[in-house]
């Protein structure tokens, strides 16, 4: 292998960066800010959060940490996208939500392509360009 392959780049305090795939920069980033504001919007809709967790389909403890902005913790809001979310939770707890997955997909899709929302959820922004999954 070419030594210019294994060349790793280097962050501002001398660590190595490993790149990492667009789907696992998701998977690290945008979905957990995508869960984070459905499990605050369903507990503010007063649902337990044993019943948010369960419409979600993640544990108790992981709606606690979202709750309590310990994990998934979004910065910054797009009315837009917001509203794609409110409209799932309130649909979630209306029980009219046969597949959970495409309507997350079309929210993480729609926060691919908002610089601030993404960088809101962490994702650095030499990845942020890369992103293009869903």
């Amino acid at each position: 292998m070419p030594n210019k392959q294994l060349n790793k780049q280097i962050d501002d305090k001398g660590s190595k960066i490993t790149p990492k795939q667009p789907c696992e920069v998701a998977i690290w980033h945008i979905l957990p800010c995508i869960r984070a504001c459905l499990a605050r919007e369903l507990v503010n809709m007063d649902l337990t959060q044993q019943k948010a967790a369960d419409l979600l389909g993640i544990t108790q403890a992981a709606v606690s940490q979202y709750v309590g902005e310990k994990r998934g913790n979004i910065r910054s809001r797009d009315n837009q996208t917001y509203h794609m979310v409110l409209e799932l939770a309130e649909d979630l707890v209306a029980g009219e939500v046969k597949d959970i997955s495409k309507r997350i997909c079309k929210i993480c899709k729609r926060i691919q392509h908002n610089p601030d929302v993404l960088q809101s959820c962490g994702v650095p922004e030499s990845q942020a360009d890369r992103i293009n999954i869903c």
